[in-house]
């Protein structure tokens, strides 16, 4: 399993591949990051959007899931809330007993 601690430096690592430098400089939360059973929620920001307030300057998504398991992180597609992503994540663990 996963610490809280090891899931913030996994989702730093996979923000740094998923926005090289150039348009955000990510800035992780890790002050809201929440535990659900299967995984980790590690939210994040932009300096610019945290610094304006314009959602312009945000990323479109702004948290990145990081399974316990230790499976990659990744980013929650866009199209269901978070909670019923993770609890299908979490049917799927558990039915495949991954």
């Amino acid at each position: 399993m996963l610490s809280r601690d090891e899931a913030i430096g996994s989702a730093r690592r996979f923000l740094d591949e998923a926005f090289p430098e150039g348009e955000f400089t990510i800035v992780v939360q890790p002050e809201l990051t929440q535990e659900h059973p299967v995984a980790w929620a590690v939210r994040f920001d932009s300096q610019e959007h945290i610094d304006t307030g314009n959602m312009a300057l945000a990323p479109f998504v702004r948290v990145v899931v990081v399974p316990k398991d230790g499976s990659g992180p990744h980013f929650p597609p866009t199209h269901q809330p978070l909670g019923e992503y993770l609890g299908e994540l979490a049917r799927d663990t558990y039915t495949t007993g991954a």
